[in-house]
């Protein structure tokens, strides 16, 4: 109760906390296990943070379809960013509680403490992967070597596992959760929040230079024309302004994407309806490094495609504005956009669109 009674009155600021875990990760997590509370709410923080520093292109392109497109596809867009960052972070953090938990001991298992120490393991993966997405930015490198970021996750789930364990040994032997120099965390806390600060203001004038690029896609818009390569290695790559004279519709997915894998069977009797109308669909495959070329031949041999998949280079899917998928786009005969469709869609508004893009 004395112990409660001394911390009360003492709450580090956001920059305190996050720092107080890896300047001193003893007296960080004891506070976290004392209080039971602090430890998911900052993990949300940093979700926040990654959302709006490092997607910052995509959350103003989202905020430009409101006008654009529509309001279910500027608000998909912003659900995409944030949900994307928050499933990275929901995977660290339950798996860090689940093995606090489980190595706790008999009598000592607390979820609730559990869940509060895993949202502070999160701390460790944010900082490390930090640095390696400031190289990811348009405005800097534009992408990631392979290598570093193989190393990156090995470091990042070493320094997770590690202060899994000193969860687990603050759990098993309470640590008294005294104040340490708050000005240590405070400063550590600023060193971990200063790549984030470089890379806000990377993505703020790389965006004010940009910002025409970032006006999403919409009506009457002349469709991008693109080159990409067909994932079964059958014919020729496959060059849009081909298709010139065809209704097109464009299928931005991907195998880990749910939304995208449901609308598979909808979109395949579409083609095959739509087809012998002059219509052709084209699959382009947005998985980027999470997939090998043999994976997806793999996954298309499963699930055959009745029209050509490509695999997106990047500069697709960036031409498209695409920041959250299934982005399907449908384009007239002319060569012009007549609708825009970001997340799941049905038949009917499918099949209205292209009725459209048909007259």
């Amino acid at each position: 109760m004395e112990a409660e009674q001394k911390l009360a009155p003492v709450e580090p600021s956001f920059p305190g906390r996050i720092g107080l875990l890896i300047a001193d990760p003893v007296h960080g997590l004891a506070r976290i296990a004392a209080r039971k509370t602090g430890g998911v709410r900052d993990a949300l923080g940093l979700v926040f943070l990654a959302g709006v520093v490092f997607r910052l292109p995509d959350l103003i392109r989202a905020a430009r379809s409101y006008s654009r497109v529509s309001a279910g596809a500027a608000v998909s867009q912003m659900v995409g960013v944030f949900g994307g960052e928050l499933r990275t972070a929901a995977f660290v953090v339950l798996i860090s509680a689940v093995l606090v938990v489980i190595f706790a001991g008999r009598g000592r298992r607390d979820p609730s403490a559990a869940l509060e120490l895993g949202g502070a393991c999160y701390v460790p993966y944010f900082m490390v992967w930090a640095p390696v997405r400031l190289l990811d930015l348009d405005a800097w490198l534009g992408y990631v070597p392979t290598l570093v970021g193989r190393v990156a996750r090995v470091v990042a789930w070493i320094w997770v596992l590690a202060l899994v364990a000193v969860s687990v040994w603050v759990v098993r032997k309470p640590v008294a959760p005294a104040s340490p120099s708050s000005r240590r965390g405070l400063f550590a806390g600023l060193g971990l929040l200063a790549v984030p600060a470089v890379a806000l203001a990377m993505n703020v004038v790389w965006s004010a230079q940009h910002y025409k690029l970032l006006r999403p896609l919409g009506r009457a818009d002349q469709a991008p024309d693109f080159v990409l390569e067909r994932i079964d290695g059958k014919g020729a790559p496959l060059r849009l302004s081909e298709l010139r004279g065809q209704v097109v519709l464009l299928d931005f997915w991907a195998t880990w994407c749910p939304p995208c894998l449901a609308m598979m069977p909808t979109l395949h009797e579409l083609y095959r309806d739509w087809h012998p109308r002059g219509a052709e669909f084209v699959g382009i495959d947005s998985d980027g490094p999470m997939a090998t070329r043999e994976d997806l031949r793999a996954f298309l041999t499963q699930n055959p495609f009745p029209y050509p998949v490509v695999l997106d280079d990047r500069n697709a899917g960036g031409a498209y504005g695409v920041s959250s998928i299934p982005h399907l786009v449908v384009i007239g005969r002319d060569g012009r956009i007549v609708r825009v469709f970001v997340g799941g869609v049905g038949r009917e508004q499918l099949d209205a669109a292209l009725a459209a893009a048909n007259e």
